[in-house]
């Protein structure tokens, strides 16, 4: 009788090796993909969290007539670029706007914002203040100066093209000279802000709110969306001097306080190479400008309540000061004209 043989059903190595090649190579056609949908994902839940802090503005506005300050200071104390007290800002005064009722109410408003007793408040994560595109390792890192455990934010108000002073190219206060002039008036100043029928420009052509960066280091206090003033949740004189435009890489690019330890603590080099740049040589806490983690340029919300994305390379004229008695209205660039919320000259949608 012959013994039938079984045949082995199995892979022989050669199969299965060529097996492991072709899914290896189908991953690799594959990841792109889905890192290019993971970026589109992030990028799109920017986007709403701008359309959403848009939407909190605008009833905002309509409850009260106006846009809330950007910041507020106590002009008794002097100028507020030095100042080391802080009071309310344009977000926390939009938390009721956006379901954030709680955290608006566990604030003591008769203490500084800075004080110990609004430590808890000030340090709440809210996820819709965050773009899912920061990178930085200090997102939930809390900023160590003026009493410690700030929150972070990525995004910034529209303050004004002047200085965050009442001293030098002064743009805070209702009667700073910045704020007054119609070339440099941005949305929400510093004790004061616009309504709608001031923005005569058009509520489409003239932005409210841009990206802002986390600071690159727990000393810094850019995006903390609690702290008032420049980088920490506005901009200012953000398109002249050294600051002049988007994802700007100037070393000295931003006037914020504690410049110095945050080149102590990182390095020139990595300011540099975050496009980080921080006045370290003086400044004050005066100006700042928009950045994001996107590649090519940051979104913006419009004062209609539109998103926008503009880029690195919008056209934006290097003035080194907008003094209001010496700029003419056609020596602006798009950049400028864009924050400037009464300058005359509207800007059409394919010039950004």
């Amino acid at each position: 009788m012959k013994r039938i043989s079984k045949r082995n059903c199995g892979f022989t190595l050669v199969e299965l090796l060529v097996v492991i090649a072709i899914i290896g190579i189908l991953v690799a056609l594959l990841l792109p993909a889905i890192q290019a949908a993971r970026a589109a994902a992030r990028r799109t839940q920017c986007q709403n969290n701008l359309k959403q802090i848009g939407l909190a503005l605008t009833n905002f506005h309509d409850s009260n007539g106006e846009f809330p300050p950007s910041a507020t200071f106590d002009e008794s104390k002097g100028d507020p670029s030095t100042a080391r007290q802080h009071y309310k800002n344009w977000i926390i005064e939009i938390l009721p706007y956006m379901e954030q009722q709680n955290i608006h109410d566990s604030f003591d408003f008769k203490y500084p914002i800075n004080s110990r007793l609004n430590s808890a408040a000030r340090g709440t994560r809210i996820d819709g203040l965050l773009c899912p595109e920061e990178n930085s390792v200090y997102q939930d890192t809390p900023y160590s100066g003026d009493g410690g455990n700030w929150a972070r934010t990525n995004y910034g108000a529209n303050g004004c093209l002047g200085a965050y002073s009442t001293a030098w190219r002064a743009g805070a206060g209702p009667t700073a000279e910045r704020w007054e002039a119609s070339l440099t008036r941005g949305v929400m100043g510093a004790n004061v802000a616009t309504s709608i029928k001031d923005i005569t420009d058009g509520t489409t052509h003239t932005i409210m709110v841009a990206e802002i960066r986390v600071g690159i280091d727990a000393v810094d206090r850019r995006g903390t969306w609690a702290l008032g003033g420049p980088g920490a949740s506005s901009l200012w004189m953000h398109g002249s001097d050294d600051g002049n435009g988007v994802n700007v890489c100037t070393l000295a690019a931003d006037n914020i306080q504690g410049c110095d330890k945050i080149f102590a603590a990182v390095g020139e080099a990595t300011v540099a190479t975050e496009c980080m740049g921080c006045n370290r040589g003086g400044g004050g806490n005066s100006q700042a400008v928009p950045r994001s983690n996107h590649v090519g340029g940051v979104f913006v919300c419009m004062v209609d309540g539109s998103v926008q994305f503009i880029s690195d390379f919008i056209e934006t004229l290097q003035i080194w000061d907008l003094t209001p008695a010496a700029v003419r209205p056609g020596e602006l660039g798009v950049w400028q004209r864009l924050n400037a919320s009464a300058d005359g000259e509207v800007v059409n949608s394919e010039n950004f």
